[in-house]
Parts: structure tokens; sequence; C-alpha cells
């Protein structure tokens, strides 16, 4: 697929060019060497021209080393996922002034990925796709234009044209919260909406929306006939104004979601209604050590299999925070590692949440940590894989 020439200043603007903070390490992210385990199969999404579209990885989940399979070739892919079955990829393509959405075909044994189709996302820049628990729908989140997109999913993986396109018209938000740390001038864009997740809860019942660009969190029923967003009857939960609520987890049971805002760099812990999709605030947690100043920008958010730790990366602070998690569901800050690379876009853990990778946008490497599974802790096992401006990374299953 030829390369857009128009990725460099859609790149710039999301890349939020700003000065680095200086890590400061607690007690996690010593180095450790670890013994060779089970391997499986991953797809790295990097930022073009720097990175070459999906890269296929062969990853050791005892050791965090990494061997290069295979590369696909596909503009911006800055967030990808898979189906339910793991038969079809979805990548974004975070382009301007229209982005994109393109499906692959999964070979489940090789990993190889073939091109099915490419559709309109109905928007600018968008930077997240997620699939309906039917497989019946993808929904994509235009961070440019503020807008949701609902994209049908053909037998075969295709994806149809948007069926409903929504947006946030809700009120202008401050440029900065006023619970940030002191020294936190790494600009945010609140001129308009800017949608930065979209996905279904764990029922498939409601779909909930990050906007960080209104500091809300909207909840919407979707048709399964009709491929048709309705707001849901609670109203949008109004975040902290300025913090750019980012991204959102579930803990295993479904009744709590965890929300990362990237410009206080707090987690909001709501209670969460699975019938009504309510959301009452029972927390927020600064990811930040104590006393931080500077610039950090919050950026992902992770949950253990168990529910047991949740942790979160800080970009401009090259760290990704561990948090505890009480059978109540509270959090408390233990501790962080220190990424090794620049600018952890997002990170993921293997499926037996052994091990967690982090994309290091800036530093051009995966990054490899062993997560000690009773204390949280994040040991760096001293494996770097190579990859240009990594921005998603997904294991295949």
């Amino acid at each position: 697929m030829t390369r857009s020439t128009v990725a460099g200043p859609a790149l710039r603007r999301r890349l939020f060019l700003a000065g680095a903070a200086g890590a400061a390490l607690l007690p996690a992210g010593r180095r450790v060497h670890a013994q060779p385990g089970p391997e499986r199969l991953a797809y790295v999404g990097s930022y073009t021209p720097e990175g070459k579209g999906i890269t296929l990885w062969r990853v050791n989940t005892g050791n965090g080393a990494m061997a290069l399979v295979g590369t696909f070739e596909t503009e911006n892919p800055s967030w990808i996922t898979l189906d339910p079955q793991g038969r079809v990829l979805y990548a974004v393509n975070e382009n301007e002034p229209e982005g994109g959405v393109t499906a692959f075909a999964v070979d489940r044994s090789s990993g190889t990925l073939t091109r099915i189709n490419s559709v309109s996302s109905r928007g600018k820049w968008p930077c997240h796709i997620s699939v309906h628990p039917s497989g019946k729908f993808a929904f994509a989140a235009n961070y440019g234009t503020g807008t949701v997109a609902v994209l049908p999913i053909q037998a075969n993986g295709a994806l149809g044209e948007a069926s409903d396109v929504v947006g946030d018209p809700g009120p202008p938000a401050p440029a900065q919260a006023a619970d940030s740390p002191a020294g936190q001038t790494a600009p945010s864009d609140h001129a308009g909406p800017h949608m930065h997740m979209v996905q279904a809860d764990p029922q498939g019942r409601f779909i909930i929306v990050n906007d960080a660009g209104r500091d809300r969190i909207l909840r919407y029923t979707l048709d399964l006939a009709s491929g048709r967003l309705t707001p849901a009857a609670v109203p949008p939960v109004a975040a902290e104004p300025g913090s750019a609520p980012r991204h959102f987890v579930f803990h295993p049971q479904g009744r709590i979601l965890y929300d990362l805002q990237e410009q206080d760099g707090m987690v909001t812990a709501y209670d969460y209604d699975p019938a009504t999709a309510g959301m009452k605030e029972r927390q927020s947690v600064s990811v930040l050590p104590p006393g931080f100043a500077g610039s950090f920008l919050a950026s992902e958010l992770g949950i253990s299999p168990d529910g047991h730790f949740l942790y979160a990366a800080t970009r401009l602070h090259d760290a990704i925070s561990v948090l505890s998690v009480a059978e109540d569901g509270r959090l408390t800050r233990i501790g962080e590692a220190w990424t090794r690379a620049d600018y952890p876009r997002s990170f993921t853990l293997s499926p037996d949440g052994s091990m967690l990778f982090a994309c290091n946008q800036r530093g051009n490497a995966v990054t490899a940590f062993r997560v000690n599974r009773s204390q949280g802790a994040l040991d760096f096992v001293g494996q770097y894989a190579p990859v240009g401006s990594p921005a998603c990374m997904v294991f295949l299953g």
C-alpha cells in the first residue's frame, strides 16, 4: 500500500512534542535474566514512515526475546486489534484529512496477514479500533474530528461503509486540569471533542467512549440489526475538567471501570452497573511518584488477568506505574519501572500475564519485562526489539 505523504504532519500533531521529564525509579524495575519459555506470535503496529506498518514477531514469553517473522505495509497503523475468533486483524490508518481502517485475514498457523479491504473511518486521525463481542461491528475513534464510526463486518471479515457516525456536542473544557502536577506544560487540545477510545463493555450491551477533548465518558446502546448507536439513558460522565480521559479497562469481574486521564495522571475508578451502564466514581489515584513535577502525558492502562494489579504508562516520564488492586477494587500505587526507551505509547501483557512489553514510540524499540505475579513488580529482562515508532502490540491467540 502506498505510504501517505501527509503522515508526517499527522504524526507530529499526535506526538505532542514536548520535553521529557526524568524518571525517578522505585523498587520495581530491576534487571533480571529470564529463562526461555513458550513462544507465541504477536503483531506490532507502527507509525510510518519511521515504522514499516505491521510487523509479525515470534515472542518468547519466558525471556522476552522477539524474532521478526514478517512485515505487512499499511499507513500509520497506530492501533490494531483482532476479532473475537482471531481470524481477522483490523488496523486504523491514522491519516489526515481522512483516516481509514484496514482489514487483514489472519493465517492462524503462520500469522501471515492478507489484506481484505480498507474503508474510510469517516474522520481525521483515527487512533483506536475495537470489535463488538458479536463480531458484527468494528468501532473507530477519530481523534482529529471527535467522532466515532460504526463499521459493519461482513462474513469474510471485510469492512462495510460506516452504518453510523456520532460526535459529542458537549461544552468546552479547560486546556489544563487544576489537579495536574506542577510543571505540566505538555499541550492538550481541548478546543473540541477528541475521541480517544471506543469499546463495548464486557457483556457487549453498551458502547463506551472516552472523549479527551470534552473530558467526558459517553455511553451508547448498539442496534445489532442497523448498526446505529443511541445514547444510553444515563448522562455522560464528567471527568475532572482538563484531565483528558484517554483509555479505560474493566476489572475482570466487570463491575469496576478504571479510566486513565492523560493530562493529570490520575486513574479514576468507577462502580459500573452492567444493566444500565451507570457509573459512580469511587476513587482517583495518581500514577506518578509522590512529589513529581514536570510533563508526563499518561498513555496506556492495563490490568493483570487475575485483576490484582493495574499498570499505567506515562510517555514523557518514560515509566510504567504499578498499582495494587484490593478485593473491593480500590487502588494503591506501589512503584514503577523505567521503560528503558523513550515515549511508551502503549504496552501489552502476554496472555498468561507473565510478561509485559512496552511500545516505545520515540525510542524505536519494544522492551520486555518479567511480571512478578505475586507482587506486581516489573523486572527488565534485557530484551530490546528494534521497531520504528511502535505504537501498539497484540498477541495472536
